[in-house]
């Protein structure tokens, strides 16, 4: 099981958090009274940590952190056992209660996290439905997006980028053509060479899937690699002619990958091209169209894990393993 940073983060905080509670706790007299109050505080915040486990962590951390709380109070509670009842009974009943306030909010966060997740789920098979239809209008393959995507979050996993930016690239991947369903169909079908004023109307569809994809809160990050999916890293791509760095980094994946799939599927107008060929063509482009570091990254990625992808997103239409002549 790989540990995030940020897990580790959290772990770190409740440890030393528990450590110097009972520290403190076991430090401190229970003599003179005022001391006995510091005490009775330092036993109150015992219930902290279990709270911010299950807040963390769900029921299992609420549960384990419960559990080492009770140790470290079980063992204080013997060693200085009150000869009042009153105060036993106090001492028992928070024992308990590190229980259920580790439990009861525990069960809580599990639950909404599974619904939010159900959601998650809802979001994603919807937008996944409007890109195989719209990809299924342009390129008669509903599942060309999907590719990209994957190939796209291959890439960022190999250049460190954290889990969620990397979701975050993947929807803008999804989506990046989702700006096309502005484009008259006489344009964006049309078998023949544009004009100027139709490469015109076609060069707007990047700020046009802005527009739509900016207005869904948990895609306002994937909305700006839509706007840059057309940018090349020498300044010469569209809609705003960024360079260099200024572009997203998820656009610079995206580009790098929408080339490949594009290269290595069929197309009424010519044959796929090989892995070998497609990958030359790749870094014959490197420094122009596509960041360096992009595609130094990209053609360390093995064959085999790009024809898996192929293969998992197979259609009829010439995308996919039929397309990867490895």
């Amino acid at each position: 099981m790989i540990i995030s940073g940020g897990t580790k983060q959290r772990v770190v905080i409740l440890t030393v958090l528990t450590g110097v509670i009972a520290l403190l706790h076991y430090l401190i007299p229970t003599e003179p009274h005022d001391y006995h109050k510091i005490h009775i505080v330092l036993r109150k915040l015992y219930f902290l940590p279990p709270v911010m486990a299950a807040a963390w962590f769900g029921l299992r951390g609420a549960c384990i952190t419960a559990f080492a709380v009770s140790l470290l109070f079980i063992l204080h509670a013997f060693l200085d056992w009150p000869g009042n009842y009153m105060e036993q009974a106090n001492q028992v009943g928070e024992l308990v209660g590190f229980w259920v306030a580790g439990i009861v909010p525990g069960w809580l966060f599990d639950r909404q996290r599974s619904l939010l997740l159900d959601l998650a789920n809802a979001n994603e098979e919807t937008l996944l439905g409007l890109v195989a239809a719209l990809d299924l209008r342009e390129h008669n393959t509903r599942l060309h997006s999907q590719r990209v995507r994957e190939y796209t979050q291959l890439i960022a996993n190999r250049l460190g980028v954290d889990e969620k930016t990397n979701r975050e690239i993947g929807f803008g991947a999804l989506l990046h053509d989702v700006g096309k369903i502005a484009v008259p169909d006489q344009i964006l079908l049309k078998p023949g060479k544009l004009t100027d004023q139709e490469w015109a109307e076609m060069r707007k569809h990047p700020e046009a899937g802005y527009r739509i994809v900016k207005r869904i809160g948990f895609l306002k990050n994937a909305a700006e690699i839509v706007y840059a999916h057309h940018e090349q890293f020498d300044g010469h791509g569209y809609p705003r002619g960024l360079k260099g760095e200024s572009i997203p980094l998820g656009a610079r994946l995206f580009m790098v990958a929408d080339v490949f799939d594009a290269l290595t599927s069929e197309r009424p107008y010519r044959s796929p091209m090989t892995y070998e060929e497609a990958a030359a063509e790749i870094k014959g482009q490197s420094g122009s169209h596509f960041d360096p570091a992009v595609v130094a990254t990209f053609l360390a990625i093995s064959p085999e894990e790009l024809i898996l992808i192929a293969k998992r997103y197979h259609d009829d239409n010439g995308g996919g393993e039929g397309a990867l002549n490895l």
